[in-house]
């Protein structure tokens, strides 16, 4: 675990959530701590820029995405159509590429994780999204969206 690691202490002691203390290891503690920071840190990350999450993806294709629904009608229409587009272009991709999208971007799995899931380097999961972003962007090119016309919130 990198950076800020709690202190030594005698006994770890977590709080669940119907309010009972429950003794626990450090290594579990640590884990623990390390999640919180890491969902605090991604809260922060939605925040300052908005999110797109999929719901479900079934049979390699993306079924259900959600998105604000904050917004004047015309904004939503075109929300809409491009959320409709953006649907489109992952599913253009191969199965195998569109996973790796589906949990750099809508699960927030970390790359490093993501490498441990695909049983690969940290580089090579770094070099396949490059390349995989790139393709995905002229899909949308060639389906009109140039310059991103969804802003998620």
């Amino acid at each position: 675990m990198r950076g800020k690691k709690p202190k030594e202490r005698k006994n770890y002691i977590l709080r669940t959530e119907n309010g009972t203390l429950v003794e626990v290891t450090r290594e579990v503690y640590l884990e623990w701590y390390q999640s919180r920071r890491r969902e605090k840190y991604q809260q922060e990350q939605k925040q300052k820029y908005g999110v797109c999450s999929l719901d479900v993806v079934q049979e390699g294709s993306f079924a259900k995405t959600s998105i604000s629904q904050e917004g004047q009608p015309e904004e939503m229409a075109v929300r809409s159509e491009c959320l409709k587009k953006l649907k489109e272009s992952l599913e253009q991709l191969p199965e195998q590429e569109a996973y790796l999208i589906y949990l750099l971007f809508f699960e927030e799995v970390t790359v490093k994780e993501a490498a441990q899931i695909c049983g690969c380097s940290r580089k090579t999961i770094q070099n396949r999204k490059k390349r995989i972003l790139k393709t995905l962007k002229n899909i949308m090119k060639e389906l009109g969206i140039e310059g991103g016309c969804i802003y998620f919130n």
